[in-house]
């Protein structure tokens, strides 16, 4: 059982790395390499098993302190593009029916001038930026960080 468990995960991180994840290694070799595979794997995992949980929690948050929405919500991972290999998750917001379309919120960076970093968080229809298009009247309305 623990060895099909095992043999899941890799392949979810495998494809994940594959097919979006933005994987950046420091010195320590293959350990860390795959170290930092699991982590952006079990980024995926976390999100689909707790999204609706960590949603409900984002949705009481800010309607405590009178920043609710009357929108459906979701939350979905942050897929990154650019520079940088972050990886998160963020909760967006909009109709219900555009919700429906968004697989995750492409991150893209930039530098303008050299002194001011930009990023450009986009609501997209799958979890591969690449070929992804931007999901029309939806909102990025909370970022989640996970410690990886």
């Amino acid at each position: 059982m623990k060895k099909k468990i095992m043999t899941a995960v890799l392949g979810i991180c495998l494809t994940t790395t594959a097919f979006g994840g933005v994987l950046t290694t420091q010195a320590g070799g293959l350990s860390s390499i795959l170290g930092g595979a699991a982590k952006i794997g079990g980024v995926g995992i976390l999100v689909s098993k707790f999204g609706p949980q960590i949603d409900s929690f984002l949705n009481k948050l800010l309607k405590q302190n009178n920043l609710s929405t009357e929108y459906t919500t979701k939350v979905v991972p942050i897929v990154s593009i650019g520079t940088k290999g972050y990886i998160g998750a963020a909760q967006v917001t909009g109709p219900a029916s555009s919700i429906e379309q968004v697989k995750a919120v492409a991150q893209i960076e930039g530098s303008f001038n050299g002194m001011v970093r930009v990023k450009g968080l986009v609501p997209v229809d799958s979890t591969n930026p690449v070929g992804a298009s931007r999901v029309q009247g939806v909102g990025v309305s909370a970022l989640i960080d996970l410690k990886i």
